[in-house]
């Protein structure tokens, strides 16, 4: 069975603006809405965007509260998520997916702690959803790069497209070969964690690609050796890496190289592997959608988004 896209984005749609894990700061959020309201679209916010208690914007009923409406609010064209942080997974589970099931899909975009949202949406309903900026990352400083690519992403339909990184941060292959298969995006410390629940979508045949920040060394190794005790390794058809933030030193001298890391984990496997896709933490960086088709390819490289 195929995902579900959503619709994409027209002229004066309205976006609302969540807070699923943790709050954001006032400063950033008005930036943000201002730059959305300055492309003609309308907002609507959940009210705790900048409250919270400690790490959580709210308590967990409060944020699935406005989760859950602001997915079924018929006057919401889509929803982009106001930070990451930390908080969705404490909640995740309790989303009322019978009641998602009766509705057409809705853009939903984030990243970082909300790729525990979009391995649950992908996993119990087949929405198509999208790893890409927050709110608190646009305005003034909002990257072109990035900035483009969102919105093509989100505001057509632009099957087939080739991921075509910044010309100064070429891809590199790891491993040669050729694969397709339904696209799984996410920050890998937020994978993990869900693996063999019901809130991880199938991944045999899935091209998974990875990223993550200010994770310790080790930490990294451990992530990797989950996938693979998981048998994540046996049932991918490819694997893109992207950016991994301040998680290793730049002296390869002080530490092992993501690239040793890959050469372990991956020593018994033989699925093609590409490395630096100007996706993660970053300002440079791709709107990947989970649940679409893409072809990865190494001879030349290239990534390619097929659609559904």
């Amino acid at each position: 069975m195929s995902y579900l896209p959503p619709e994409p984005l027209s002229a004066g749609a309205t976006i609302g603006i969540i807070a699923p894990a943790s709050a954001a700061q006032r400063k950033l959020i008005a930036s943000g809405i201002e730059y959305l309201r300055g492309r003609g679209y309308r907002v609507k916010t959940a009210p705790n965007l900048d409250r919270g208690k400690f790490f959580l914007a709210g308590p967990d009923a409060v944020r699935l509260k406005y989760l859950e409406q602001f997915l079924c609010d018929p006057e919401i064209d889509g929803i982009i998520c106001v930070r990451g942080g930390y908080g969705a997974i404490r909640i995740v589970d309790q989303l009322n997916y019978s009641r998602l099931a009766k509705i057409r899909p809705k853009i939903l975009v984030g990243y970082s702690d909300i790729t525990v949202l979009q391995l649950a949406l992908a996993a119990r309903l087949r929405w198509v959803t999208y790893s890409g900026p927050m709110v608190t990352e646009m305005g003034s400083t909002f990257d072109p790069f990035s900035e483009k690519w969102l919105w093509r992403m989100i505001t057509t339909n632009p099957y087939p497209i080739d991921l075509l990184n910044p010309e100064d941060q070429p891809l590199t292959v790891f491993r040669s070969g050729c694969a397709e298969g339904i696209l799984i995006p996410g920050c890998l410390s937020l994978i993990t964690p869900v693996l063999g629940t019901a809130l991880i979508p199938d991944l045999k045949g899935a091209i998974l690609a990875i990223e993550d920040i200010d994770e310790k060394k080790y930490f990294l190794d451990k992530q990797l050796q989950i996938l693979r005790l998981h048998g994540v390794f046996d049932q991918i058809a490819g694997l893109i890496v992207g950016r991994f933030t301040n998680c290793l030193p730049s002296n390869p001298r002080r530490s092992f190289t993501l690239e040793d890391y890959l050469d372990n984990v991956l020593k018994d496997y033989r699925f093609p592997v590409v490395m630096n896709l100007a996706y993660g933490h970053v300002k440079k960086r791709f709107t990947l959608p989970m649940g679409v088709r893409v072809r990865l390819e190494t001879n030349p490289v290239g990534v390619t988004l097929l659609g559904i």
